[in-house]
């Protein structure tokens, strides 16, 4: 994997003890502040009982108006940490930029450029805070630089683009779900080919599958592009196949409304892997097999219960 110097600013830690690899209770998440770019800025670091002695790191990236800490509470959040209890991967919650006057709320300073809703605007480095943060946790535990991940959902699957844009030689591959590219984009489109994996469901009400504008009809919170020309970009920047493998899942369970279907598109001499994971019915939501109150469902839609999705990503970054 190529690698580029980066020059990382100076970085002062709270006094909050690393869990210790040894012990026999169990390690508990450990929430942690830094200093980056003049800013105090948040993240949680998960170290499990079985870390490999030079473990695999994943990001894992809140969605817009979230923060860290809901995600680590939500059911996505409790398989990636019965995961990295699993398979010993060290686990990474950074904490998005408070919105203006809602401290509880966070967001992403993805590519978007035609934000009107002020509270959701930023000119975060959240690039560079998330680079320094590879720095950061490989002095705090023993991890595997050329087994870097990335995911993110909604916002935070924005986020998974620009970092797979800016940051490709610093990821082993990344995953983005219920998430579209932005159009208009800062960013550019993707340049160096990284393997990626992107999961949206056709019923998404705030990402719209088909394009267009992000969560209402007045455009303030921008505006992304179809989930077919997304996947095509980066079918296209990988250097990928045209022509996928395609494998409909066994639909087990009928009652949610929802099936899923893989598309597979491999990276030619030089480029990367592009999976898709098409879930039709499938609404704002990351597939898994927990139940979701009435209130979600009638806010995100759909969730489709036949796979789960940290689980299908984690299979995913394992072969790259």
């Amino acid at each position: 994997m190529r690698r580029r110097s980066w020059v990382v600013p100076a970085l002062v830690l709270c006094a909050l003890a690393v869990p210790s690899l040894g012990t026999t209770s169990g390690p508990e998440i450990v929430w942690r502040t830094t200093l980056w770019d003049g800013r105090e800025r948040a993240f949680g670091l998960y170290v499990p009982v079985e870390a490999a002695s030079s473990a695999p790191l994943v990001f894992l990236l809140h969605g817009g108006g979230g923060s860290a800490t809901r995600t680590w509470n939500q059911e996505h959040g409790r398989s990636w940490k019965a995961l990295a209890d699993e398979h010993g991967f060290i686990l990474v919650l950074p904490e998005g930029r408070a919105d203006l006057g809602d401290p509880e709320s966070h967001h992403w300073n993805d590519c978007r450029t035609d934000l009107e809703e002020e509270t959701m605007a930023s000119t975060e480095d959240d690039v560079g805070f998330i680079a320094s943060l590879i720095e950061t946790v490989s002095a705090l535990a023993p991890i595997d630089p050329d087994r870097v991940y990335v995911t993110g959902a909604s916002n935070g699957g924005m986020m998974t683009y620009r970092l797979a844009i800016e940051l490709s030689n610093r990821f082993a591959a990344v995953a983005a779900i219920i998430a579209n590219l932005p159009d208009p984009s800062e960013c550019g489109p993707p340049g160096s080919p990284i393997p990626i994996l992107i999961m949206n469901g056709t019923d998404d009400r705030l990402i719209p599958f088909d394009g267009g504008c992000v969560a209402t009809t007045r455009c303030e919170r921008g505006r992304v592009m179809s989930t077919a020309e997304t996947v095509s970009r980066w079918v296209e920047a990988n250097r990928a196949s045209s022509e996928p493998t395609v494998v409909k899942l066994p639909n087990r369970s009928w009652f949610d409304g929802s099936t899923v279907t893989v598309y597979t598109f491999s990276g030619e001499d030089g480029g990367a892997d592009v999976v898709y994971y098409h879930i039709a019915g499938g609404g704002h939501t990351v597939p898994g097999f927990e139940s979701t109150s009435l209130l979600r469902r009638s806010m995100d839609g759909t969730k489709n219960r036949d796979i789960d999705g940290p689980t299908k990503i984690w299979a995913f970054f394992r072969q790259h």
